[in-house]
């Protein structure tokens, strides 16, 4: 027979995995955002299969690049963290995080570029249209308003 506090541990267990199992079906909580892209642009059967294999073969170097970052950025944060900052140090890891960016950055290019000789001129439009809504605060998930003290209401009024 089990206890009642058993019982409520076996129930949380069980309900963390469902959710840890629900989320990483949903691909964390981005999803997969190039099959939202396709669905927008309403892609056909092989652009979706041209687009994921371009994904995939830039994957390795983008994360590779991605980790590479946040190393430098770590070892900076340690750098700053420290009493006497080694200004040369400094200097040095920011000039190799530049260089990571900037390699990043034209890896991303290259990637924007083999995707955009796959789409057809109207679904580079629509992009491009997607991409200037998104950028001013309109799409999904870009809260761009005030901070608390822009808020309206009874302490804002005074």
């Amino acid at each position: 027979m089990l206890t009642t506090i058993s019982k409520l541990v076996m129930t949380a267990v069980f309900g963390l995995t469902l959710f840890g199992a629900g989320e990483a079906a949903a691909g964390g909580h981005r999803g997969d955002r190039g099959a939202k892209m396709c669905e927008r642009l309403e892609c056909t059967d092989a652009q979706k299969t041209q687009l994921q294999q371009i994904r995939e073969a830039h994957k390795p170097a983008m994360k590779a690049e991605r980790e590479a970052m946040r190393d430098l950025h770590q070892q900076l944060t340690a750098e700053y963290a420290k009493t006497p900052i080694d200004t040369a140090k400094v200097k040095s890891l920011r000039a190799q995080l530049d260089a990571r960016e900037a390699t990043f950055k034209g890896q991303r290019e290259a990637m924007k570029a083999k995707v955009d000789a796959i789409l057809t001129p109207a679904q580079r439009t629509k992009l491009a249209e997607f991409k200037a809504k998104h950028r001013e605060g309109k799409g999904k998930g870009h809260h761009r308003g005030g901070g608390r003290g822009d808020r309206k209401g009874p302490s804002a009024r005074g």
